[in-house]
């Protein structure tokens, strides 16, 4: 059964690639999640992607212990490789895309990206 990724960034993944997907927890209180409080940027709500054909990791400035804010065109921020290892991590799987869409939402001029992908089998210890 297929699974539908939404990601609050840009992540052009061919189809056909294997992905690796890192979901996170969510630590905030029970009262606070009962709340309804969107909380749209949190590592929670958005995977990690990793590319395992190509070895691109696709992640959010949340997922970083590093995060700088507005920026400047001009300016390169130092960000790590890999997501901060202080985020808990709720479960990871690999899957196989079947589709991938980005949009750019105007009101935000963001790049937003929706995978559409095939959960596959657990892999073999040492395989």
């Amino acid at each position: 059964m297929s699974v539908t990724i939404h990601l609050n960034y840009p992540a052009a993944i061919p189809v056909g690639h294997v992905i690796e997907v890192t979901e996170f927890a969510d630590t905030r209180p029970e009262k606070k999640r009962k709340l309804g409080s969107p909380n749209r940027g949190e590592p929670f709500r958005i995977p990690v992607v990793l590319d395992l054909d190509t070895g691109i990791r696709y992640m959010n400035e949340r997922h970083t212990a590093h995060r700088v804010g507005a920026v400047a065109f001009f300016d390169v921020p130092a960000y790590p490789t890999r997501p901060s290892a202080a985020l808990p991590v709720e479960r990871v799987y690999r899957a196989r895309v079947t589709a991938c869409t980005l949009v750019r939402a105007e009101s935000t001029d963001s790049l937003l990206t929706t995978l559409i992908a095939d959960p596959l089998p657990d892999a073999a210890p040492g395989s």
